[in-house]
């Protein structure tokens, strides 16, 4: 996966490292299980360097060196069982041919102890990781996975360090997953070459997302020396020059021992690790001095730059006109200097976000923009850290008055630094995350650590937040200081890159010229031997995709290495005036957190699609008390923030009814809770939506949002558009989630005028934010000891003044029939892949069947999908899943192909059939250890009940679902395979890209829809 952590691309403010960096849960220190090491000591070939204790996470960290190839090692100690283990390394490109993601791809195709193909893949099937990924930013790659068994972390661990230090590298391998030649009709020499390739159609696919491009461009122009001037993910039109022989001398000094640098979390033994990784691999190697992947600090410029790029015409955004984004980025301080990007982060939240950020009122209020672009925000991941303020959907006339505002809220905030209240409010996100907790914290820790650790910098000092925070709050509330920092990093500082993107309608055909000419160049340099080579390559290629492996050489959990770690959650279900509660007293470190759910079945069609709309703007207007200013600093130094989402779901015993909602949460400190609850008592009491130029701004914000991440989520809403032609309830979802109300919203923009918006955003909250209307649930620590009270209070006055003093409880909608034909829909989209999905009913969560299914799913995506959507077809993925309300989603991801993935779909039932000799005993377990991994995945202390207050599943259902899994036959899946597969069983389709000219069969009816620029 070509990512820049998490696959978030650029680092959005909310996501920053020390800003979210999440302890994982209150755990008393417990005897080091590593007290035979000792600082200056060596063991198992490592000399222990450094032992930390760091009090806000209560770890135990312990740095060691490797003594003969100098490989780095961190093991973070911490009575948490969700354990972590990492193998990265610095890889730095100076070309943009995609070396180090393909090696990525590549070295996970088999080893040397594991000679098996795609071994990473089929691990996934024979374990219980809680995550298993390998990911490649700009400057490293790194393989991590997390699990709670330790039987399977030694799995996982020796597959991992094998696949990285020992791989096949195959040719074979390297064609699949990076690029080759192949004929069109693979047994005909006569027919057409044509690209094909894994990574290939993978960044097809991402450079087809607008934000993409845009940020990987900046980041090669802003920093043109060296390494980032280039793609290390692989530019489409560079990765053909890439050899097989490159490929294997780049791994052979960048994958080196003493080039890798290896990390651990939790309470399995440390020393385990270490006798492992030096017996089975450090010790064979002598070092090598991996002076050649340092990345240098970039030389600084003399004066601002400036660059124009085109991008593709969004066909689904606002009119043509106002395509067009503009970023004016700086670089700020070194990556190794952990104070100043801590402060960086800090000041770059003061300055962008929220309603009393310099730039939100200078910028976002003016409403000469769609708001802020993908690329806005403090980006402390690679070594010249970078800031970028930037708007997206802004007309070309505009870009002059930007700069000039910009500049101006610069100068403004050096002469008036920022207020009080502001800094504090900020500050209190910072404390509050310390405490909130995550049973990702090892894996998040890694995350935030490995940009920091790539380039040498002190990642103990880095774990320290309290004493990074204490200087913080000293010096940010410190005029002088400030000034300071604003005239270093901004006004007087060179480097800086004013770029701005421009759609041009020939984007697509200017790239697929450039392919064709790149291919047609590569044809007619082949010698007769090449072509002869071409032909007989993918014939060979063919017959291993196809081949039946014996895949014994594969470490894999045994059943009864198999335990049950989770038990009931600790509820208490009570009413307080007419508002069912449910409690849960949980060890959540002195962190209060609240959800609720409001019903919305009362509104009308016209509310209805203005709902999501609603919850993005609730908190953004005066109340009764605040303008809407002080409201957002009360609300940032009181809590977490408000959250407001769309609520959608099924009955969990029966198809036929739904909920519709607004789930709203929050959490604080407990000393905070009656401010917290006064903070919503205040949106019950309707804020004041009479501001209309404010109403008008968030639309336009709103509305632009809408296209951002589509491409990247491109197989979500194909299946979610395929669901809506069979189901009801994903009719509702559609409308309010999909790309339907992405059409929706610019029909309002556009036919609307603004106070009938304000008129309908004032009847659904009249509607909605009532007191009888809402249900709740609150998690708790044991030392909140007012907690009933100061509920109780908040309930009372929540409902003082309804006329209803009947318990709230769920009213359902009842689902309606829908036509009973197969039916297809074609969104038609401008871009390089496709995304393909077919959906078919079955059964309820409740019914035995389910858990079958559910099998089956797993089996298929790994049998069957994964070989030939991806492996033979070169999709980047493909596979089936089981929704909770039982639709059974086949579905596509950056797909070159339509009409024959929905075709390899259709044969899924009849290929079923003729290879039931596969449904042996060890895939059949391979299949529910898959389904056993995301029902056993760790529960966070704030989400425990949460299944059963949000979709009514209870433990008991959830633990009578997995007994079902483990009872699941071989005989079963073959069984309903045919009972609800069969290709006469009703469906629905999508396909979201260019698609194919027909992609429908007789037998269907297809719908083809375009976005409104087309």
């Amino acid at each position: 996966m070509y990512s820049r952590l998490h696959n978030q691309g650029w680092m959005r403010l909310r996501h920053l490292p020390y800003t979210r960096q999440y302890s994982g849960s209150i755990l008393k220190k417990k005897e080091s299980h590593a007290k035979n090491i000792q600082p200056g000591k060596s063991v198992h070939g490592f000399l222990c360097s450094e032992i930390e204790h760091i009090n806000e996470y209560n770890i135990t960290a312990y740095f060691l060196i490797h003594e003969k190839t100098k490989t780095e090692y961190l093991h973070l100690e911490r009575e948490d069982t969700n354990n972590v283990f990492s193998v990265g390394f610095r890889t730095t490109p100076l070309d943009s041919m995609g070396t180090p993601h393909i090696l990525e791809h590549t070295v996970l195709c088999g080893s040397e102890k594991y000679p098996v193909r795609d071994p990473f893949f089929k691990m996934l099937n024979r374990s219980l990781a809680t995550f298993m990924n390998a990911l490649t930013g700009p400057d490293y790659t790194f393989y991590p996975f997390s699990s709670q068994n330790e039987v399977d972390y030694r799995n996982l661990q020796k597959v991992y360090l094998d696949a990285v230090f020992k791989p096949n590298l195959s040719r074979l391998d390297f064609l699949q997953e990076g690029w080759r030649l192949e004929h069109t009709k693979l047994e005909d020499k006569k027919s057409e070459l044509q690209f094909k390739g894994v990574v290939y159609n993978e960044m097809k696919g991402a450079f087809s997302e607008t934000s993409s491009l845009f940020g990987q461009k900046f980041m090669n122009t802003i920093l043109p020396k060296g390494t980032y001037g280039y793609v290390s993910g692989g530019d489409p039109l560079c990765i053909p020059e890439l050899t097989h022989e490159h490929l294997k001398k780049f791994h052979a000094t960048h994958y080196h021992p003493s080039n890798a640098r290896i990390y651990s979390y939790g309470n399995f033994p440390l020393e385990a690790n270490l006798k492992f990784v030096n017996e089975s691999y450090l010790s064979k190697y002598d070092y090598l001095d991996p002076k050649n992947t340092i990345v240098p600090p970039q030389e600084r410029w003399k004066s601002p730059k400036r660059a124009v790029i085109p991008c593709r015409l969004d066909q689904y955004g606002g009119p043509i006109e106002k395509q067009n984004q503009i970023a004016i980025g700086y670089i700020m301080s070194d990556i190794t200097n952990i104070y100043e990007t801590f402060m960086l982060t800090a000041l770059a939240e003061l300055m962008i976000i929220g309603p009393n950020s310099a730039f939100y009122k200078s910028l976002i209020e003016k409403n000469i923009s769609g708001g802020y672009n993908s690329l806005t925000g403090y980006d402390n991941q690679i070594r010249d850290t970078l800031f970028v303020i930037g708007l997206r959907d802004v007309e070309k006339s505009k870009f002059e008055t930007v700069e000039k505002i910009a500049n101006q809220t610069l100068e403004d905030i050096f002469v008036r630094g920022f207020d009080k209240d502001h800094i504090e409010s900020v500050l209190h996100g910072f404390e509050l995350s310390i405490k909130h907790q995550s049973p990702k914290f090892g894996l998040n820790v890694l995350f935030n650590l490995m940009p920091l650790w790539n380039h040498n910098g002190p990642i103990l000092n880095a774990l320290k937040v309290n004493d990074l925070l204490n200087k913080l709050k000293t010096d940010l509330m410190n005029p002088v200081y400030v000034k300071d920092v604003i005239e270093r990093y901004f006004l007087s500082n060179n480097h800086k890159l004013i770029m701005t993107m421009q759609p041009d309608p020939k984007f697509d055909d200017i790239f697929n010229e450039a392919e064709a000419k790149l291919l047609q160049s590569k044809v007619k340099a082949l010698t007769n031997e090449d072509k002869e080579r071409i032909y007989h390559d993918g014939l060979a290629l063919s017959e291993a995709q196809k081949k039946v492996e014996n895949l014994d050489a594969l470490p894999c959990l045994k059943i009864d290495e198999i335990t049950l770690n989770k038990t009931a959650p600790p509820l208490k279900h009570t009413v307080s005036e007419t508002i069912p509660l449910q409690l849960c007293e949980a060890n959540t470190n002195g962190v209060t957190y609240f959800k609720g759910v409001l019903g919305t079945e009362c509104l009308n069609e016209k509310q209805r699609q203005l709902l999501p709309f609603f919850n993005y703007i609730l908190d953004k207007f005066d109340t009764k008390s605040y303008n809407y200013r002080d409201f957002d600093k009360h609300v940032s130094k009181t809590t977490s923030g408000l959250g407001f989402t769309t609520h959608i779901t099924e009955h969990i015993g029966q198809q036929e009814q739904y909920e519709q909602g607004v789930l709203i949460s929050s959490h604080c400190l407990d000393e905070n809770l009656p401010k917290m609850l006064d903070i919503w008592s205040e949106i019950f009491n309707k804020p004041n939506f009479e501001n209309s130029e404010r109403m008008t701004m968030l639309l336009t914000n709103y509305c632009s949002s809408l296209t951002s991440g589509v491409i990247d989520s491109g197989h979500t809403y194909a299946m979610q558009a395929a669901r809506s032609l069979i189901s009801s309830v994903d009719q509702c979802k559609e409308g309010l989630l999909g790309l339907h109300h992405v059409m929706t919203m610019q029909e309002v923009q556009k036919n609307y005028k603004i106070d009938q918006i304000q008129s309908i955003v004032n009847e659904i909250a009249n509607q909605v934010l009532k007191g009888n209307n809402l249900r709740a649930a609150f998690h708790y620590c044991n030392t909140n000891k007012d907690i009933h009270k100061i509920l109780d209070k908040f309930c009372i006055d929540l409902c003082n003044g309804d006329e209803s003093k009947d318990l709230n409880r769920i009213n359902w909608t009842d689902s309606k029939n829908m036509p009973k034909e197969n039916r297809g829909i074609h969104i038609s989209m401008n871009i390089p892949v496709n995304f393909c999905a077919k959906v078919i009913p079955t059964v309820a969560y409740t019914d035995p069947d389910f858990a079958k299914l559910r099998v089956l799913s797993r089996f298929l995506s790994s049998k069957y999908l994964h070989p030939i959507v991806r492996e033979q077809n070169g999709a980047y993925g493909g596979g089936a899943t089981l929704t909770m309300d039982g639709v059974f989603n086949f579905y596509s991801y950056r797909d070159p192909n339509s009409k024959v993935t929905l075709d390899v779909f259709d044969k899924t039932a009849d290929w079923m059939a003729k290879n039931t000799s596969l449904v042996d005993d060890q895939n059949l377990f391979e299949a529910k250890l898959s389904i056993l991994q995301q029902m056993d995945q760790p529960v966070a202390e704030y989400m425990k009940g949460v299944d059963l207050f949000l979709y009514g599943l209870s433990y008991d259902i959830w633990q009578t679902q997995r007994e079902r899994v483990l009872a699941v036959q071989k005989e079963d899946l073959v069984d309903v395979c045919k009972k609800y597969l069969s290709v006469d069983k009703w469906y629905g389709k999508c396909v979201i890209g260019e698609g194919a000219a027909d992609l429908g069969q007789s037998n269907e009816v297809w719908e083809k829809l375009s976005g409104p620029q087309q």
